[in-house]
């Protein structure tokens, strides 16, 4: 007889006649969002060379495992149908590069190098192919970043097609807190004279971008308003975690018990999809309450992973044009594939010649952003003041829809800076384009 599942359900009961809402286990959530598109690395479609260690459980991961390499000219390959995928890895402070190839074809090198721990992230998205049989490898290097401590490849799953992803952290200016959180760590805080604002720093734990919020106050609620037609709240599970109300446009959608004895850090412990491709908010509040066999009732708000219609253009995309004044390559945050383009000289300008009916300027918000200047198909408009007290990564800059079929430019350009901006730092990371 097994005591813990027998306890387990008699909570879930519990919980059920005090909220009035099925009681949502880590085992039934995992069941209740298997994607179609998603294929793990397990998946007979992808094949493995020697060097591989497979099974991997250090993090978080898609399926709850990956594959891993450090070894050169090992290759992982994706054999698939469809015009698109997404090769979903991890980045960290010790991994290293990889080189991709299309159907045999060399096509990029991917500096996985980053300097937090991101789980269940797009690596790399080859777009745009015929609706055909393909495939997809992934090589070892054996080189790393200049700052990476390793060369490690992580393969954690593939997305056939290819889904635009946006992680926006805890610290994203459309996330706001009611009383009752408090930041994970002491290096993230208010700094006079170095920030204006919370900024992202570094944790005993692998949270993304470095930070987290935390609750275990009953009624403290986190909000987060977004766009978009799916959304994976990013948390923890573990010994001390609790049980939170997750209300979506208002309606109570689900009672989550993020109760685990093995801590996961960056655990996907909720998600929605097949949403109108407008804005919604998504609220979590803490209950106070707890499993039977927790030690606690902590709520843990790390990022939102928000899935968006039409396809990405990284900011290496070729029909991304940049004048004078920009740098490539910025590695500072969770930037969409890991890295961004920035400017901070007025006048800069970047212009995206995209076909489509709709498109969104993926860039970033913070204390040290400035004000862009927006032109579509040559003409201006707005003015958008990216400065925010708060950091935010992957923040949707602009977006425009309901434009006609055909081909279109926008152009972002490098205008100055808020008063209270600490510099006038203008990010092009991804372009999302609607057909």
């Amino acid at each position: 007889m097994d005591i813990a599942k027998i306890g387990k359900r008699v909570y879930a009961a519990a919980v059920s006649a005090i909220f009035g809402l099925a009681y949502i286990s880590p085992q039934a959530f995992a069941q209740t969002n298997a994607g179609p598109a998603r294929f793990e690395e397990t998946n007979p479609s992808v094949s493995y060379t020697v060097g591989w260690t497979q099974g991997d459980t250090s993090g978080t991961w898609s399926g709850g495992t990956a594959a891993v390499s450090s070894a050169p000219g090992a290759q992982a390959t994706m054999s698939f149908t469809g015009t698109s995928v997404s090769w979903i890895g991890g980045r960290t402070p010790q991994t290293g590069i990889a080189r991709v190839f299309l159907d045999g074809v060399f096509v990029a090198e991917v500096d996985t190098y980053s300097k937090s721990q991101e789980v269940r992230v797009p690596m790399f998205a080859a777009i745009g192919l015929a609706d055909a049989s393909h495939t997809f490898t992934i090589e070892v290097t054996g080189r790393q970043n200049a700052s990476a401590a390793g060369a490690l490849i992580v393969v954690d799953a593939f997305d056939v097609p290819a889904v635009a992803i946006s992680r926006l952290q805890e610290t994203d200016p459309s996330v706001t807190y009611s009383a009752g959180w408090v930041q994970d760590n002491p290096i993230v805080t208010l700094i006079p004279g170095v920030t204006t604002g919370w900024t992202q720093g570094a944790s005993l734990r692998g949270w993304s971008a470095g930070a987290a919020r935390l609750s275990t106050t009953p009624g403290a609620q986190a909000t987060f308003t977004f766009t978009g037609t799916g959304i994976s709240w990013i948390g923890a599970r573990g010994t001390q975690s609790g049980i939170a109300r997750v209300s979506l446009d208002g309606i109570l959608v689900a009672v989550v018990d993020m109760y685990s004895p093995k801590e996961q850090i960056q655990a996907e412990v909720f998600a929605a999809t097949g949403l109108a491709a407008t804005s919604h908010t998504l609220t979590i509040e803490g209950t106070g309450q707890q499993n039977a066999f927790s030690q606690n009732a902590l709520i843990v708000v790390d990022a939102f992973d928000v899935t968006t219609p039409g396809t990405r253009h990284q900011d290496t995309d070729p029909a991304i044009a940049y004048g004078p004044g920009w740098i490539q390559g910025n590695r500072d945050k969770a930037y969409s594939e890991g890295a961004t383009a920035e400017s901070n000289t007025v006048g800069s300008q970047a212009t995206i010649t995209f076909t489509g009916t709709g498109i969104s300027w993926i860039g970033a918000r913070g204390p040290q952003c400035g004000i862009a200047r927006v032109f579509l198909d040559g003409a201006f408009v707005e003015d958008f003041d990216t400065y925010s007290q708060t950091e935010g990564p992957q923040h949707t800059d602009f977006s425009r829809s309901g434009l006609a079929a055909g081909t279109h430019t926008l152009t972002i350009q490098v205008i100055g800076k808020n008063p209270l901006a600490t510099d006038a730092w203008i990010l092009v990371d991804a372009f999302d384009v609607t057909p």
